[in-house]
């Protein structure tokens, strides 16, 4: 059985590139169901941690950054709690590039293929982050959107 092994989402938002950076990148923006009420963030060494009352806590680390333009981490989605080390997290990345009515944002998540756990469990991660990242993006425009300049 060959799995997916990444997920490919891209929005427009019409908002300036500079504030929708701001928000790409607060490390896990995207955990949780956009209710950010009890959220806590701390560093753990060189791992960023959200911890999220609903979902659990999420370890992860930023890999680059090329200001307004990329940035990537690697997270554990699968494994709650878990540093995200090879076989156990999937890297996600983000373009942004300017259009004429804002900002286009493209998010990749790759890795799914070399998760160390059966191929029906890799299946039901690719289909919930593919679920995740559909709402998670619409939320993301929804906020840069609606903040005032």
């Amino acid at each position: 059985m060959t799995v997916q092994d990444r997920i490919e989402r891209e929005i427009s938002i019409e908002a300036p590139l500079e504030r929708v950076w701001d928000l790409i990148t607060e490390t896990g923006w995207w955990v949780g169901d956009g209710d950010r009420t009890g959220q806590q963030r701390r560093r753990d060494g060189d791992l960023e941690v959200v911890e999220d009352p609903k979902y659990g806590a999420f370890p992860m680390r930023v890999v680059s950054v090329d200001p307004r333009r990329y940035v990537s981490y690697r997270w554990a989605s699968g494994f709650p709690g878990d540093d995200p080390v090879e076989g156990n997290s999937t890297l996600v990345e983000f373009w942004l590039s300017e259009q004429d009515s804002g900002t286009l944002v493209r998010v990749v998540e790759s890795g799914f293929g070399s998760l160390a756990v059966t191929d029906e469990a890799r299946e039901s991660s690719v289909e919930g982050n593919t679920q995740g990242w559909a709402s998670q993006l619409d939320l993301l425009k929804e906020r840069a959107e609606s903040v005032s300049v």
